[in-house]
């Protein structure tokens, strides 16, 4: 009888371990099919800038195209943030479900606000040229968990984004690509913006500066979100929609 109960004892605590097993199995593919579900986060556009470069202090990827291009949640998630910096310019922070954290900078417009809601491929703003940016494109970031000033949990986009069951929604990236920016893409990221941008030379003003394009001071301000008339020589603006 003894034997009998201690076999029993056995069975059930082997049946226990094999079933912790099966859910930790199924736990974990769930968690890496949520952490490669991704969209493309631009509607159109190329890549002008990788992850990496300017001595490993760009923590995300730039993607160039015609000002107000559609901007999509690459997940669903919470808006975490929504706001204007003079760095990141217009910018929208998601947290996803899977603990990644993305970021959309340089946007022209906001079309979300703090703690939405948000779906998977949901616009949430629009291209363009603000903060400390030098052309309209999208400055891409995604990060293993949330968000940190020194950016220590941040992955390369293409490296990530190139395992996604959905990457026939976005433009294939090869391995070379991903490491190197070619010429071409680069000649191809300044056709995309040409136009609708402006370099600002030494001695130049707003006033000047609006007058030769046709245009008004207010509305340049209002494109760049400036608050003063105050510009450098250098500087990218955007002077028509």
């Amino acid at each position: 009888m003894i034997d009998y109960g201690k076999r029993f004892l056995i069975v059930m605590i082997l049946a226990m371990c094999i079933g912790l097993l099966f859910v930790g199995g199924k736990t974990g593919h769930a968690s890496a099919a949520g952490q490669e579900d991704w969209l493309w986060p631009a509607a159109a556009g190329i890549i002008s800038d990788r992850f990496g470069t300017r001595d490993g202090s760009h923590k995300g990827i730039d993607i160039a195209a015609k000002l107000n291009t559609n901007i999509v949640a690459a997940d669903e998630g919470v808006v975490s943030k929504s706001y204007y910096s003079d760095s990141y310019g217009n910018v929208v922070f998601i947290k996803h479900p899977n603990r990644f954290e993305t970021i959309y900078a340089h946007l022209n417009k906001r079309l979300v606000s703090e703690g939405k809601s948000v779906r998977q491929g949901e616009v949430i703003g629009k291209m363009g040229n603000t903060g400390r940016s030098r052309g309209v494109h999208l400055h891409f970031e995604m990060h293993k968990q949330e968000w940190t000033v020194d950016k220590r949990h941040a992955l390369d986009p293409l490296l990530v984004m190139n395992q996604s069951p959905k990457q026939r929604e976005y433009p294939k990236i090869s391995e070379q690509e991903s490491i190197h920016v070619t010429k071409q893409m680069e000649d191809k990221a300044l056709a995309a913006v040409k136009g609708t941008t402006y370099t600002v030379k030494k001695g130049e003003t707003l006033w000047s500066i609006a007058k030769r394009n046709g245009t008004t001071v207010e509305t340049v301000k209002k494109l760049n979100h400036l608050q003063s008339d105050l510009i450098r020589s250098g500087d990218s603006l955007i002077i028509s929609e």
